[in-house]
């Protein structure tokens, strides 16, 4: 998926395997903790390093977990990022058709 990503946006910044915390924070521990040791999969950025959108790849392991991963989801959106899930590596394409 790395790698599609890098083919699909050239001219982006992509990033693997990034805590929650390098992207939400709040001083409150309580809500802190909700996002502690969470890590979202890819984070394409645009050149000025703002975020263009998070990128999900559900492998088997998420199956049953859907409510768990809607609340990811939820988390992220509230904090102002989209988010993509997919189930199998898109082309391409339909990345960039997807995203921008």
């Amino acid at each position: 998926m790395y790698a599609r990503l890098i083919s699909a946006f050239p001219q982006h910044h992509v990033l693997a395997q990034v805590a929650f915390s390098a992207l939400i924070t709040n001083q409150n521990y309580k809500i802190r903790n909700q996002f502690n040791r969470k890590v979202t999969d890819f984070v394409v950025l645009d050149k000025d390093c703002n975020v263009v959108v998070i990128i999900e790849l559900d492998d088997p392991s998420h199956i049953g977990k859907e409510k768990e991963d809607a609340e990811r989801d939820a988390m992220l959106n509230e904090a102002g990022y989209r988010v993509l899930r997919y189930t199998n590596i898109p082309s391409a394409h339909n990345l960039q058709k997807d995203v921008l």
